[in-house]
């Protein structure tokens, strides 16, 4: 296996890895919500609806019922796209570290310990 087929292995690792993360979903208030493409696009629409239909009801990931507030709109929607981020960025930063690696003994020297 030549250098850049061991680091092109691993980024598929890093990118499952991030992957599954993200599937786990978010905690807000107390409640699990998904973080499934579909999900995702909806947590994204919430910012385009009129004030006047909160609050709304959304499914938990246990299926239970949320009541989301107007006022909690913004906390909802900023603790969906960081449970995204955290595990997008530090996936980054380890795949940078990978990239830079100039022999094989690098590339195994990183760890992905996110899970």
């Amino acid at each position: 296996m030549t250098l850049q087929e061991l680091k092109d292995l691993r980024y598929k690792g890093i990118d499952s890895t991030t992957s599954y993360i993200i599937r786990q979903g978010f905690i807000f208030d107390g409640s699990s919500f998904s973080l499934s493409e579909n999900a995702q696009i909806n947590w994204t629409n919430l910012n385009l609806l009129p004030d006047g239909v909160y609050p709304i009801t959304i499914s938990t990931m246990t299926e239970d019922i949320y009541i989301l507030q107007l006022v909690d709109r913004d906390a909802f929607y900023m603790a969906a796209v960081a449970a995204k981020l955290t595990p997008l960025n530090t996936g980054s930063a380890i795949k940078k570290l990978i990239f830079d690696c100039v022999d094989e003994a690098c590339v195994n020297l990183i760890e992905d310990n996110r899970i």
